[in-house]
């Protein structure tokens, strides 16, 4: 299940955006995380809204193994629908989750909150990177296997079993994926990796210097000697070094912070959040969950892997 690189295609006329007074979430997100950041942020509530009442069943393993022997095509059409759900399941907490820690950024940006500036970015950026191993090869995969998800959705009649492991297993892990305790029984699929193979997903999508960040991110959220020397400078005097106070200005620590990781953050960005809008968006061809309109709005052509992805549809 191969990951598609899910960079923006820049036109001549996209400038940086310098953040705008007052502090509104829409102002950040144009001046630090891209040009396609704000169309992103006005699409997250109609998402949220298309899970308030959606519901998620899944059929009991013993009732599914029976009806695999009693009438395949009808379980195949329940393994397929259910797959269907844990995507939008997996999108939209994704989403939701993503969403919590844009907030948390807001406002520790708006009360000039240094510590709370980085813990939220680390936290956002550890949600990205969960949701990129997960959920970035997914729309590929259901753009591959349309015609055939299809097919075993209506029960046609079939001499092959059609599934896909390891579709489900990155579903799973998204969902289930935790630090098992010493003496928990689980499968192996719900042990969580470690931060830094999450973080190998992002730089293998092209995500520039992800480790870089997370390091800086790190420095500051663990206590160690830069969320110390942040706050006192040293010089030599004579025989001695004196330590002193600095006067830290936390709004122009959180600027700096903010340009200095521009780059890298939009990438994290546009790999939080465009591979379930482009799954979303496959799902709209399946009729059989509520439908986004809003999406439609959201500008995937700019991505590259868009246009590969529906070529994969037209085959």
């Amino acid at each position: 299940m191969a990951s598609l690189c899910y960079h923006v295609e820049r036109t001549a006329n996209q400038a940086p955006l310098l953040m705008t007074a007052p502090r509104t979430p829409e102002s950040i997100l144009s001046a630090y995380f891209g040009p396609f950041a704000v169309s992103t942020w006005q699409l997250l509530p109609s998402i949220e809204a298309a899970t308030r009442n959606q519901p998620y069943s899944f059929m009991d393993m013993d009732a599914y193994n029976a009806l695999v022997r009693e009438r395949p095509e009808r379980a195949q059409a329940i393994y397929w629908r259910e797959m269907i759900m844990r995507v939008h399941l997996s999108c939209c907490a994704s989403v939701l989750r993503h969403t919590e820690w844009l907030n948390a950024l807001f406002m520790t940006i708006d009360g000039n909150c240094l510590f709370g500036t980085y813990a939220a970015c680390r936290g956002f950026l550890e949600s990205a990177a969960d949701a990129c191993y997960s959920l970035s090869p997914v729309p590929k995969t259901l753009a591959t296997s349309l015609a055939s998800i299809r097919a075993r959705l209506k029960e046609r009649p079939t001499d092959t079993v059609y599934i896909s492991k390891e579709l489900e297993d990155r579903l799973i892990h998204f969902t289930h994926g935790r630090k098992l305790q010493r003496k928990e029984v689980a499968d192996p699929v719900h042990a969580a990796k470690q931060i830094r193979e999450y973080l190998d997903g992002l730089q293998q999508l092209g995500v520039a210097d992800v480790h870089a960040l997370y390091g800086e991110l790190c420095s500051i959220t663990h206590p160690s000697a830069e969320s110390v020397l942040i706050w006192f400078e040293g010089t030599k005097e004579a025989q001695e070094v004196i330590w002193r106070r600095t006067e830290t200005d936390q709004r122009e620590c959180i600027e700096k912070f903010l340009n200095d990781w521009k780059e890298t953050n939009e990438g994290v960005f546009n790999a939080a959040f465009v591979p379930a809008f482009m799954s979303l968006r496959h799902l709209h061809k399946l009729d059989f969950l509520p439908k986004i309109p809003e999406l439609k709005s959201f500008p995937l052509e700019n991505f590259p892997a868009w246009k590969t992805i529906e070529r994969q549809i037209t085959k």
